[in-house]
């Protein structure tokens, strides 16, 4: 019961948002609509594809099991993308439709595409810049220096390269009719995909000094693709927040948007103006 009443204001969220913005199948197309906006399409991640290791504490601080917690970061972060979208394009959203026409959808959609490991391009931390994280930066420095070791001898024996760089997880499309059915029935322009959602407790001991309650870490994974099917820009934005924050409205509030606006900001290119 919980499930739907997170699904139903979720989606009421989402509705009320777009007034006018549809995914019923009969949006204007990727021809500029009134308002001279194009379409993109917001891809939920598959419920398969979240992983989290503070569940246990979100669930009794907010009296939810492990599905509604997932279900309910998965809407969240589908309207904050909404949102962050409204202001540059006509944004489309999964909830926004009648639930057993979305389902039908999204299960075609996850059972058309792939994943992959790919290597992190570039870190990309939503977080106020202070002290603390000026010093985990020349960490980092130090640690691309030594992330891995090239294969070679040593001591007469063989060493194989060892890569530590940090990955993200990319969705690839093996289905060759899977974006020209989107594209006849959506007409977006670019379609983002939300490939995973990770929610973990920091192992990394480099932030045990100033940064000692950033010990929780929010990290999507994403891929944007235009029509064509062409990368735009894929990768992963982390947020960090307090150990001791366990109120899942709270994380939603401050964490999400900051996410969904970086995401928003590589769709719109490096020479977009500032969206955060």
């Amino acid at each position: 019961m919980k499930k739907i009443i997170i699904c139903v204001l979720a989606m009421a969220s989402i509705l009320s948002a777009t007034a006018q913005s549809s995914t019923s199948g009969k949006s204007e197309g990727i021809v500029s609509g009134s308002n001279g906006k194009t379409s993109v399409l917001v891809i939920p991640f598959e419920t398969k594809m979240y992983l989290s290791d503070i569940d246990r504490d979100l669930g009794e601080s907010n009296d939810l099991n492990f599905q509604d917690i997932k279900a309910k970061f998965r809407a969240a972060l589908d309207r904050e993308i909404f949102i962050a979208l409204k202001p540059y394009y006509n944004p489309l959203s999964f909830y926004a439709i009648e639930p057993q026409e979305a389902k039908a959808e999204l299960v075609y959609i996850y059972n058309s595409i792939g994943y992959k490991y790919e290597v992190v391009p570039k870190e990309e931390v939503v977080k106020k810049e202070n002290t603390a994280t000026k010093l985990l930066s020349k960490f980092k420095k130090k640690e691309k220096e030594d992330e891995y070791t090239k294969a070679g001898m040593s001591g007469g024996q063989i060493v194989s390269q060892v890569d530590n760089r940090e990955k993200y997880m990319n969705t690839t499309l093996p289905n060759p009719k899977l974006l020209p059915n989107l594209n006849e029935k959506y007409r977006a322009s670019h379609y983002i995909f939300i490939n995973q959602l990770d929610i973990k407790r920091s192992a990394d001991m480099r932030y045990v000094a100033s940064e000692e309650q950033y010990k929780r870490e929010i990290k999507v994974h994403y891929t944007i693709v235009d029509n064509t099917g062409k990368e735009v820009s894929s990768g992963a934005i982390k947020s960090r927040f307090p150990s001791n924050q366990n109120d899942m409205n709270k994380i939603i509030r401050i964490q999400f948007p900051l996410i969904a606006q970086r995401i928003v900001h590589n769709l719109l290119g490096p020479d977009a103006v500032n969206v955060e």
